[in-house]
């Protein structure tokens, strides 16, 4: 019965539903055939359930009820942990290896897709922040993360869904575009699939497009696509594109994949040697450094066009089959408590790109939406949010909404102090290196969350924040300049990356993230680095055996390195929630005397 449940099987569900609440459903019972394989309604279902005992029937109405509270509960608890199944066309643009031209295709995809589609939705599997930010530059809506490591497949597929779930009323047209990370099979430690683009495409069911890099050879990449096809047994490859093909070869090259592989070919990029992205860090430059973004992107859009089998693509993202999707224990807890829907979920989205793009433009912080929560007494979290702080998952802001906080943002550079009504603080990761002379030079500032932490105001301050807290910091030049001096030592670039990649951290006190013994996983990403970097948490590689102390925290406060993801434990991002509507009952209090 299960299965015809999670269909709403002519409506099973919403009567079932119904039921649940203490009403009756009217019910033909004469149509059931006394077995379990002549279904042919839900009146079917319903009087099997009958015959089970699961429901009872009242002869005078004709309909059916929940008999018991026992059941009730029974009922209830075998619903709810049926996953909602939900149709969500979708793609994932993959590459051979990192560098492969992953994120420049999937912006003009994006674009492409934008010109004949409603709701174009872009996602970056891993811990990216910064390709996610060139997907926003063509939709204007926050992109988010897909990552295997930080959370388990139920998250990992309500992450992808949610949208939908929650906007049910909105237009069927729609398309998810999720963009692979490094090769398309690589993962934890080079020596696994964990975590890898695959492992997401896997346990979301999506059709993959493979980029492949066609510079220096042609019949050969064949068999590098053979491969790929083979490797896993489910390799979720739909198709390929040629990258860096000439037009000449391509007809011929097209025929021959299609007949010997059996894969579509969905078209070819020429070489374009004019249009490249630069990097950093081994990531890329933030689009706000590239001079005429927009306009490169157009350009390269109407060079690749005609290349490009639009109409494929899309076949193949429909023919992603049903997302299933369970909704988490903490999301559920909150059902009544914060607005959900589409409204909440649309503003949201336009409100965090605009916020970001005011900043940029040395405006004052956009406020969230009103319709953000229904209590507007809730505490207000301050998020930096500038050229500076800039590396935040859209997941961890959506989630303190939904946990009922509300977002306010504010640039470190520009504004004199961190909002008035601010309950706590969010200082995230960026480049504070690059923008130091402009951080130091506003003494207001550095004052205002100094005086604010000194004063217990909740903080979280994660990499670049962390850095932002510290003494100084030394700009590429090498010279030093002042911070607020809220956690001893100097940082300076060390030239290299420092403990890159996943970790899992375990706290060794209590404090603002939770007891002695709280557990999430995070990253490290960090050319800049400092002497002192706290013993409060246990940072471990999920891969060998290394690992190193590190991190602050107090009842109010945590600041390290790691980059934290609160989907990984939701509970982090409640007692963060908590703590600010503590602190903010406290200060109430205080201007009540």
């Amino acid at each position: 019965m299960i299965p015809l449940i999670n269909k709403d099987f002519d409506g099973l569900k919403t009567a079932l539903i119904e039921m649940l609440s203490g009403g009756m459903v009217r019910v033909n019972v004469r149509s059931f055939q006394n077995d379990t394989v002549s279904f042919a309604s839900k009146d079917d279902v319903i009087t099997y359930m009958i015959h089970l005992g699961y429901l009872a029937y009242d002869q005078a109405s004709k309909s059916a009820f929940v008999p018991n509270e026992e059941i009730r509960q029974e009922l209830t608890d075998a619903i709810e942990s049926i996953p909602t199944s939900i149709r969500l066309p979708r793609i994932m643009i993959a590459a051979e290896k990192s560098g492969g031209g992953k994120t420049f295709f999937t912006c003009v995809l994006l674009s492409l897709l934008k010109e004949r589609i409603e709701a174009v939705r872009a996602f970056k599997c891993g811990p990216d922040y910064i390709d996610p930010m060139f997907h926003r530059t063509v939709l204007e809506i926050p992109s988010r993360n897909l990552d295997t490591f930080f959370v388990g497949a139920d998250t990992l597929r309500y992450l992808l869904g949610r949208e939908v779930l929650e906007n049910r009323e909105l237009s069927e047209s729609r398309i998810a575009v999720l963009e692979g990370v490094m090769g398309f099979y690589d993962g934890l430690g080079g020596v696994s699939e964990r975590a890898s683009a695959w492992e997401v495409a896997d346990l979301t069911d999506t059709p993959v497009i493979l980029i492949v890099d066609m510079k220096g050879r042609s019949l050969s990449a064949l068999a590098s696509i053979k491969g790929f096809m083979e490797y896993q047994e489910r390799s979720h490859v739909a198709g390929v594109i040629f990258n860096r093909l000439s037009p000449m070869i391509y007809p011929g090259l097209k025929k021959k994949a299609e007949q010997e592989l059996g894969i579509r070919v969905f078209g070819y990029i020429p070489e374009l040697r004019d249009l490249t992205l630069e990097s950093r860090h081994l990531g890329l430059v933030m689009p706000e450094e590239i001079p005429g973004l927009r306009e490169k992107l157009e350009l390269v859009k109407e060079k690749i066009r005609a290349g490009i089998d639009l109409d494929g693509i899309l076949e193949a993202a429909e023919e992603a089959p049903e997302l299933l999707i369970k909704i988490p224990e903490i999301i559920k807890k909150q059902e009544g408590k914060t607005i959900s829907g589409a409204a909440a979920v649309h503003t949201v989205c336009h409100a965090v790109f605009d916020g970001s793009r005011a900043i940029f433009q040395g405006k004052r912080e956009l406020e969230a939406p009103a319709a953000d929560n229904k209590n507007s007494s809730s505490p207000v979290i301050a998020v930096a949010r500038d050229e500076a702080f800039c590396f935040y998952y859209e997941d961890n802001l959506d989630l303190l909404k939904k946990l009922g906080a509300r977002i306010r943002y504010f640039s470190p550079i520009r504004d004199q102090e961190i909002p008035p009504e601010a309950s706590a603080l969010y200082l995230g990761g960026g480049y504070p290196e690059l923008h130091a002379k402009a951080l130091s030079e506003n003494k207001t500032m550095l004052s205002s969350i100094r005086e604010a932490i000194r004063n217990g105001m909740p903080c979280i301050a994660e990499c670049g924040g962390y850095l932002y807290l510290k003494e100084s910091i030394e700009d590429p030049d090498g010279k030093r300049w002042e911070m607020t001096s809220v956690l001893p030592g100097n940082s300076q670039d060390t030239g290299k990356l420092g403990r890159f990649g996943y970790i899992t951290v375990t706290a060794k006190k209590d404090g603002l993230l939770g007891p002695e013994g709280t557990q999430f996983r995070a990253h490290e990403f960090h050319h800049w680095d400092s002497p002192e970097n706290g013993t409060d948490f246990q940072a471990k590689k999920p891969v060998g055996t290394r690992g190193w102390e590190c991190g602050y925290t107090t009842e109010s406060f945590y600041a390290g390195f790691p980059h934290l993801y609160f989907y990984s434990n939701p509970e982090i991002a409640e007692h963060f929630v908590k703590q600010a509507q503590s602190w903010r009952e406290a200060i109430w209090e205080i201007q009540k005397e």
